[in-house]
Formats: C-alpha cells, sequence, structure tokens
C-alpha cells in the first residue's frame, strides 16, 4: 500500500513538473521574504539616475514597497533580493552601489515600459 501512495505521488510531481516546463508564460516572482530592505537603507537609492542610454530612471517607495519608474512612463514594484539588490516581477536585476551614486540595471528590456527586443539581455549604468 506504501509503494502504491509513493508511486502516486512521484507520478503526480513528475505531471506537475512537464506541465510546468511546457508552460513558457509563467513569470518567476522573487520569494518575498528573503531579505527584508529596510526602508532606511532604501533611502540611499531613491533618487532619479541618468541612464547610460540616455534616459532617466527613478527609484521610490511607498510604505514597505519599492518601485522604479522610467521617466513619463508607468512605475513597476521591486522585490528586494539582497543588500543593494532589488528585482521586478519580471526579472530585471538593480544592483546599487555602496552608497547608493550609482545602479546597474540587468536585462533592462524586462522593464515593464522599457522599449528593447525581448530577450536582448540589455545591461545599463546610471549614476544620480
Amino acid at each position: 500500500m506504501k509503494t502504491l501512495a509513493a508511486s502516486a505521488a512521484a507520478f503526480a510531481l513528475l505531471f506537475s513538473a512537464s506541465a510546468l516546463a511546457e508552460d513558457e508564460l509563467t513569470v518567476r516572482v522573487p520569494a518575498t521574504g528573503s531579505y527584508k530592505m529596510d526602508r532606511n537603507e532604501f533611502r540611499d537609492y531613491a533618487y532619479t539616475y541618468e541612464l547610460s542610454n540616455g534616459k532617466s530612471i527613478h527609484f521610490s517607495q511607498f510604505r514597505k514597497q519599492f518601485y522604479t519608474q522610467l521617466e513619463g512612463e508607468q512605475r513597476a514594484e521591486l522585490y528586494p533580493l539582497a543588500e543593494r539588490v532589488l528585482m521586478t516581477a519580471a526579472g530585471t536585476r538593480i544592483e546599487f552601489s555602496h552608497d547608493g551614486a550609482g545602479v546597474t540595471i540587468r536585462n533592462y528590456e524586462k522593464l515593464p515600459m522599457a522599449l528593447a527586443p525581448a530577450g536582448s539581455n540589455i545591461t545599463v549604468v546610471a549614476s544620480r
């Protein structure tokens, strides 16, 4: 009986894994709670930065949520991953320098407001 239950559980796990593998629209959202960014820490980054591609990007916070926004576009929520590192739900990774004077944005094209070909893996850097 235990073998039957174990086989059924393994089959269910295998079936759900294969169904997920076929779903190309799955978006990975960083796990909340992996790193708790203090509001005071984010204040070092809450500025407007001039990007290397000529655009400007602003970082802000409202209560315990953090956001980024390209000039004239909608904002996107940011999720803290580690000290000085945040990510959007779509996979744009943002890393600030120690003093917050500079920022590197990887997968820039995944920002909801960025106009770039998908899959480009664009990295931009910025300073205040």
